[in-house]
């Protein structure tokens, strides 16, 4: 008979631990790390200031004077003046509060005194003089700003790591510095001159004074502000061969006006932009103003001016009246001429981009005349980009011609801009107009030197180091 094997016994689950108890033991935790961590930045800081006090002197800590290499620093004694190593001691630290990304800490700062009796300021690389927020705090705001949350998001997710909330205005300060990145890219000879350059405008909100004055809830006297429309005109710069695009200038205007875009063409011109350099073809939208701008600033001879494709298009899509149809019925028919209109863009050569707009308008002539009409009068403009490729095979380049026939390139800006423009609700200053450019230009990747694998943060530092 077989033997009887006894039942193990059954297993329960440990009870489970109440949420409130999770809670404040992870709290716990965390308070112990948030100290550690505090503890940790403070002592590397410190340690940091103390080597370059000991640099500055060039003599250890307690080492004496007598025997120190006797030299002038980049320091003065604010009493007698004198700038000699030998003459400076130690004299002691104060305290000062440091804002981090992960804790705030009160940091012991060295001081050095003169044998005089006098203080010697000192200007530090590891910390900045009245500098509250640390550098990678600084970056970090910048970040927060660049993907469109406000000065309060970014004050209380800046916060949640070290406990205490920065002011509105220092992080708007920490945002504006990002402006000196976007004046910048207005100055000096162009680095690299494009073989193509789309010019557009994109449309922002801003406040300006109006001259009257009133008392705020403080009783502080304020500007009476309104909002008004301007444009930012900006020429990007396109490698037709491998499809890299970067932003080469651009100009605040309260206008699409000729004056305005000749203002930004002079100026391009005076930084290098010329055929004689490398420039062979501008797109444009076909507006007016850059018109007559292109008409009267000479970039050099040669120089092929391009129609934007899709601005004639939209152009195209609201000639479409469709008469006699409902609403869907339009909607339906908007859709198929932008489908045949779209199409004669797609031919190999200007001779088939002929012939395909004379079937279009032997097809849609009859039903949409005004369509058909628009596109008549803007078609020859469109074309340029044919005798462009064949510029680019003369080079031993295979150029490509979704890269030269529309200013589409600049929608990522544009869509940048609008949610930056949407965060502010409107700018308040050229200053923060120009740090929501650059913020943009290196969230799309379009700072000139950047490349594909590059972090974009790191691009805009690095730009702001470079400024």
């Amino acid at each position: 008979m077989a033997k009887k094997v006894a039942r193990r016994a059954v297993r329960r689950k440990p009870a489970k631990v109440a949420a409130a108890k999770r809670r404040a033991a992870q709290e716990r935790a965390r308070a112990e790390v948030k100290a550690g961590v505090g503890r940790v930045v403070a002592e590397a800081v410190e340690g940091a200031l103390r080597a370059e006090v000991t640099e500055l002197l060039g003599r250890e800590r307690y080492g004496r004077r007598a025997g120190a290499e006797r030299k002038a620093v980049r320091a003065r004694c604010s009493g007698c003046g004198a700038d000699w190593s030998t003459r400076f001691v130690r004299g002691g630290s104060y305290s000062r509060t440091l804002l981090t990304v992960a804790a705030a800490v009160e940091l012991k700062v060295p001081r050095v005194a003169c044998i005089c009796g006098g203080t010697v300021p000192l200007e530090f690389a590891t910390i900045g003089r009245y500098e509250r927020g640390w550098g990678e705090l600084q970056e970090r705001a910048r970040e927060l700003a660049a993907f469109g949350l406000s000065l309060a998001d970014s004050r209380a997710v800046l916060a949640w790591g070290n406990g205490q909330p920065a002011a509105a205005s220092t992080l708007c300060g920490f945002v504006r510095r990002a402006a000196d990145l976007a004046e910048a890219l207005r100055r000096g000879p162009l680095a690299r001159v494009p073989a193509a350059v789309l010019l557009d405008g994109v449309w922002v909100t801003t406040l300006e004074g109006t001259g009257e004055f009133f008392a705020d809830r403080k009783g502080r006297r304020r500007e009476r502000m309104r909002r008004a429309k301007v444009v930012l005109l900006v020429a990007y710069g396109v490698d037709p061969a491998g499809g890299e695009r970067w932003v080469l200038d651009w100009e605040r205007a309260a206008a699409e006006d000729e004056p305005s875009w000749r203002t930004l063409l002079e100026r391009l011109r005076g930084r290098g932009l010329r055929t004689d350099a490398g420039l062979e073809l501008v797109v444009h939208d076909g507006g007016s103003g850059l018109e007559a701008a292109l008409g009267t600033v000479h970039l050099g001879p040669g120089l092929l001016r391009q129609r934007c494709v899709f601005h004639v298009l939209r152009n195209v899509r609201d000639a479409v009246k469709g008469e006699g149809l409902d609403r869907a019925g339009r909607k339906e028919r908007r859709r198929e001429v932008l489908r045949d209109a779209a199409a004669i863009w797609q031919a190999a050569d200007r001779g088939e981009a002929y012939r395909r707009r004379a079937a279009f308008a032997a097809q849609w002539d009859a039903a949409e005349p005004g369509a058909v009409a628009t596109l008549g009068r803007a078609f020859a403009a469109t074309l340029a980009y044919f005798e462009a490729l064949e510029r680019g095979r003369e080079r031993g380049q295979a150029w490509e011609m979704r890269h030269l026939r529309t200013t589409s390139a600049l929608e990522r800006l544009n869509r940048d801009l609008r949610r930056q423009a949407r965060r502010a609700g409107a700018f308040k200053s050229d200053r923060g107009l120009a740090a929501a450019l650059a913020l943009a230009i290196t969230r799309a990747g379009r700072v000139p030197g950047s490349g594909p694998g590059d972090l974009w943060t790191e691009v805009l530092e690095a730009g702001l180091l470079a400024g």
